[in-house]
């Protein structure tokens, strides 16, 4: 099992680290794609901003400007000579000119303004008007969505433009100029990334919290089945003794005539009565909190002498153990509504695990804290006390603490289970506090 539970971890661990690579992946090729868009967006605003700029700056013919465009063109003269010879002293006649209009449709207006405009530029020798070209291009930006601060900047050399520059090549000057624009593009491309970027992050932390979730099950039930191995050990070893003494005592009865000896006779059947009763009593206390997981444990609550209850419990104790248990309360009767059995049985599993594990020079304590609102059962021992590490599992199913040289106490890891479940169902509550060398405590606390 653990083998195949090793197995399954490591397949989905590497499914996690392919959807995270892909997430990563899918997050640059977002960013590279946007990045891309903003240069090719803001490179063609800056050269429409351009083309803008020479028609607003030259008054272009106005047939341009007619509801259907046209251009009329001066083709020849007649005579043919040149048109600035026909005032000259020699050429003093009449001529006749000829013009050819032509219609520009739709498509191709903006072009023919575009040409017109850089030729009459070119001819004028303009200055370039920053300023005016910056108004134009902010507002090229905005219509894009592209809405940052501007600042645009010329130079006549180096006139290569370099793949991470915003720039555009103005050639119809005298001398050619590279317009460079300069934009902090880090709000846009966060806004144009946000969604994707929360996108990923939201599924590489599912992943990764199915990944984490997915190793805590894992570690759960490689620990339910080392907890059930040893319940099953040790329940073997626990039922292997009386068995063996079962079987011997009855060879001895079946062989060595015993029935004829009323005195050995008695000696071995009571042997075999103990020990049946032991295990009767095992298999009574795994049935008891069978019946608790399943909530079949319920009585009647009855009005219950606590102190008289737990003074009788402490009698049968100190009987059979050293260590002496001391009983603090405050009055002389404190009387509860509860079950008497359920509250005898969490004091005897409490008491007995503190014999067991505590030592034979611990010293064990039971109080009893009457208040206005609840009621509470304090059991602590001065033994070598509970680890850190094993403190959060005890109430757990068949969990054993490993005591070093204590292993060969007996128990099935149920005792601490079953008591929490009694507790649970008389709607109490308990806690543990505990250090290694300064003993344990229970509290457990009751409503009134």
């Amino acid at each position: 099992m653990k083998q195949k539970l090793q197995i399954t971890f490591i397949i989905a661990t590497l499914a996690v680290c392919s959807i995270v690579l892909f997430q990563l992946y899918w997050l640059y090729y977002n960013y590279s794609n946007a990045e891309r868009s903003f240069h090719t967006t803001a490179v063609q605003a800056l050269e429409k901003s351009i083309s803008l700029y020479q028609s607003q700056q030259i008054e272009l013919p106005t047939s341009l400007n007619y509801k259907k465009p046209s251009l009329t063109v001066f083709m020849r003269t007649t005579p043919s000579v040149e048109a600035f010879d026909l005032d000259t002293p020699k050429h003093k006649r009449l001529f006749n000119a000829e013009f050819k209009t032509v219609a520009i449709d739709k498509q191709h207006e903006p072009y023919v303004r575009e040409l017109i405009a850089r030729f009459m530029t070119q001819q004028m020798h303009k200055p370039l008007d920053l300023k005016a070209l910056t108004v134009i291009y902010s507002n090229e930006l905005k219509k894009n969505g592209i809405k940052m601060p501007v600042k645009l900047t010329s130079r006549k050399t180096p006139l290569e433009v370099k793949p991470t520059e915003v720039a555009s090549r103005i050639d119809f000057y005298k001398s050619p100029v590279l317009v460079v624009a300069k934009l902090d593009s880090s709000g846009w491309m966060f806004r144009h990334n946000v969604l994707p970027a929360s996108v990923s992050l939201v599924l590489i932390l599912l992943s990764a919290g199915s990944l984490w979730y997915m190793s805590v099950i894992i570690r759960r039930q490689l620990k339910l089945d080392r907890l059930k191995n040893d319940f099953i050990s040790n329940i073997t070893h626990e039922l292997r003794t009386p068995l063996t003494i079962l079987r011997s005592s009855n060879e001895a009865i079946a062989r060595f005539d015993v029935a004829t000896n009323p005195e050995k006779l008695n000696r071995y059947t009571g042997i075999n009565a103990d020990i049946i009763d032991k295990l009767e009593g095992e298999v009574e206390r795994i049935m008891d909190i069978s019946l608790i997981d399943h909530s079949l444990g319920v009585k009647k609550r009855q009005q219950v002498d606590l102190v008289e209850l737990i003074k009788n419990l402490i009698g049968r104790f100190q009987v059979l153990d050293s260590n002496a248990i001391n009983f603090n309360y405050n009055g002389s009767e404190i009387v509860v509504n509860t079950e008497p059995y359920k509250i005898e049985t969490i004091l005897n599993n409490l008491l007995d695990n503190a014999s067991k594990y505590a030592g034979a020079k611990a010293h064990i304590s039971v109080e009893i804290i009457n208040k206005s609102d609840n009621w509470q059962l304090i059991v602590s021992d001065t033994g070598k006390g509970i680890s850190a590490d094993d403190l959060p599992y005890i109430f757990d199913k068949y969990y054993r603490v490993n005591n070093g040289d204590l292993h060969d106490v007996k128990g099935y890891g149920l005792g601490l289970s079953h008591v929490k479940g009694l507790v649970e169902s008389l709607n109490g509550k308990i806690k543990v506090k505990s250090k290694e060398g300064q003993g344990t405590t229970f509290i457990l606390t009751f409503p009134v």
